[in-house]
């Protein structure tokens, strides 16, 4: 019969060359990470950018669970809410990440308690939620492809050790509070892929372990200064390799090895840090030409702020505009009507209510 896994506690330790290997992977992630820190800082369009990555961000690691809501799906979900579970998981989601990020950003430190108090907001009547929202497992729990444990393809830790685990994490994270690291510490970016395949490898809660887990990516970035806001995330990037990312996951665990790989495992999540980084430095690039293109071909400045709204919520009606911009309807209307015969924007064929949709900038979050 299969047996829970005897999971190492941390640190991992590795020989010199092994990290000289992941270094110089570091160097060019961490200089991508700079350039679109630096760029998103005086960017014209930084908060709507934030705000529109945050939300894919939430589409993407819910999709790796096996979701199928959109991203252009959750942007019309802020005009008509609908509540099936999907929808209500990717909610979830952007709330979970904000609890974190205001926490660390006002200088909380990554703690038990906070990953307790975001899964219970991931788990707000999502499914799988039952009774344990905030609470590690009672129960054994294992990830396989049926709901036989015999099939399964990993079991983790038992649950009486959850606290063990977490309290092990939770020191790794943040330190000894009163000692001193004794060996030359690991960069932050490789520590994040450790610290996420540890979770992920506890599997401390009866379910939301990956989702949960991912946001610990950018929180911890975000802890060590790596990144000053949430302007970069890695579910599209893993959600796009999903099933080598589970593999290589399942290689730290030993599975079908003689013995723990971590170094495919975090070869791996450098170099999708570096193509992440490419890839949101571009999408904001892409974002900015279309902003400054967009406002250089208007004159009235009523048109120039609905275009601009628009940036905050590619898709959007009179309504949603007039609350941000403090326009007229009437105003918003007409401008509107310039932006379509100029093509910037499209509008869907209701009589009334209608949407309009900023399909350039949904195309360009959305990596289409």
């Amino acid at each position: 019969m299969k047996q829970p896994y005897n999971l190492p506690m941390l640190p991992i330790t590795f020989d010199t060359e092994t990290e000289l290997t992941f270094y110089k992977k570091v160097v060019d992630a961490s200089a991508k990470l700079e350039k679109l820190k630096q760029k998103i800082k005086y960017s014209p369009v930084n908060e709507a950018f934030l705000q529109l990555l945050t939300l894919q961000e939430s589409v993407q690691s819910t999709r790796i669970e096996g979701t199928q809501v959109t991203f252009s799906e959750m942007l019309e979900d802020n005009i008509e809410a609908q509540n099936d579970w999907e929808r209500v998981e990717v909610r979830n989601y952007q709330k979970a990440l904000q609890i974190g990020v205001e926490a660390v950003q006002h200088g909380y430190p990554l703690t038990q308690r906070l990953i307790r108090d975001m899964h219970r907001t991931l788990m707000e009547e999502a499914r799988g939620s039952g009774g344990s929202a905030g609470e590690y497992r009672k129960i054994q729990n294992f990830i396989g492809p049926t709901q036989n444990m015999k099939d399964a393809s990993y079991i983790p830790p038992e649950p009486q050790l959850m606290n063990d685990y977490m309290s092990n994490l939770e020191q790794y994270m943040n330190g000894h509070p009163y000692k001193e690291e004794e060996t030359t510490p690991l960069h932050p970016v490789i520590k994040t892929a450790v610290i996420h395949a540890q979770f992920e490898s506890i599997h401390p809660f009866l379910d939301g372990n990956g989702r949960l887990g991912r946001i610990l990516i950018v929180l911890y970035l975000l802890q060590t200064g790596i990144i000053h806001s949430p302007f970069f995330f890695l579910s599209e990037e893993l959600e796009r390799e999903r099933y080598k990312y589970y593999a290589l996951l399942n290689g730290v665990r030993s599975i079908g090895k003689t013995a723990p790989d971590w170094q495919s495992w975090v070869l791996f999540f450098l170099d999708a840090v570096d193509r992440m980084a490419d890839k949101q430095f571009r999408k904001l690039d892409e974002a900015e030409q279309l902003y400054e293109e967009g406002r250089r071909k208007l004159d009235q400045p009523s048109t120039k702020k609905v275009w601009e709204a628009l940036f905050d919520q590619p898709i959007a009606n009179v309504q949603q505009i007039e609350r941000s911009t403090n326009l007229a309807p009437s105003t918003i209307r007409k401008s509107l009507r310039e932006l379509e015969n100029l093509n910037m924007v499209f509008g869907d064929d209701r009589k009334r209510n209608r949407r309009f949709y900023q399909y350039d900038l949904i195309r360009i979050i959305s990596g289409a």
